[in-house]
């Protein structure tokens, strides 16, 4: 990242805590909280420029881009949903860090940085992600990446997702490729599109038909009417998310 970069993010953030607090931002020491977590988990590179490739469009502002924490919604739910992570753990299966659905936008903890997939080139901070990339989505709060494996889901009983990795960190099984809709070539905000686990061929998934209750998760559940996320073998209307609000960054 730039040595302009940190309190141009500083700006950007406190802006919105200024003007929608109640999005994502709530108080200013999250704000600098919020900083140090993207400068923590990107490497240094070279200055960016304003200009773009020949292959690369001009950043104006639809485009959802490398280096951005967002929240994606899940369309099948209505958009009400917003996908979560926090510092507990799975009770069951793997044991690693709880990912779900929640019903309310205003949470922090649904932000997800967008980075570069493991093991691969790092992507420059505001550029357009395509169609058919590989990323990883790293929780801000809790620097665990989104990730799946080979172990059933505690309520659907299909593949598992939970947050995995120290310091943002993890393994291959936290690389998705990003699934747009047909004509697309770069990944646009508030269009559908899927994430498919590139090891397992999963997409992520979650309906409001599956969500715990205190029936099957008990009267202190701490995800009580949280949506279960889980990857399933075959998209359909419940693979479907959309990015919109969060700290977008461009060139």
């Amino acid at each position: 990242m730039t040595k302009t970069a940190a309190p141009i993010l500083v700006l950007i953030v406190a802006g919105l805590a200024v003007f929608a607090p109640s999005i994502f931002v709530t108080s200013v020491d999250h704000v600098s909280r919020l900083a140090s977590h993207f400068m923590s988990l990107f490497r240094p590179v070279g200055p960016t420029t304003d200009e773009t490739t020949a292959d690369e469009p001009a950043t104006d502002g639809k485009f959802v881009t490398c280096g951005s924490a967002v929240k994606l919604t899940h369309t099948e739910s209505g958009g009400k949903y917003f996908l979560n992570s926090a510092n507990q753990n799975l009770g069951s299966g793997s044991g690693q860090q709880i990912v779900t659905l929640i019903p309310n936008r205003g949470k922090h903890q649904s932000l997800w940085l967008i980075r570069e997939a493991h093991d691969t080139p790092q992507c420059l901070p505001g550029e357009p992600i395509k169609c058919g990339q590989q990323i990883r989505l790293t929780h801000l709060a809790t620097n665990k990446n989104l990730h799946t494996h080979l172990i059933r889901s505690p309520l659907s009983r299909q593949q598992e997702v939970s947050g995995f990795g120290e310091g943002g960190e993890g393994d291959r099984g936290d690389n998705w490729t990003v699934v747009c809709g047909s004509g697309q070539k770069y990944l646009e905000r508030d269009a559908k599109f899927r994430l498919q686990h590139v090891d397992t061929k999963r997409f992520l998934s979650a309906t409001e038909q599956v969500k715990f209750t205190e029936q099957n998760c008990g009267g202190n559940c701490p995800i009580l009417h949280h949506l279960e996320v889980a990857a399933r073998s075959s998209p359909d209307r419940n693979t479907d998310f959309k990015i919109d609000l969060g700290v977008h960054l461009s060139k």
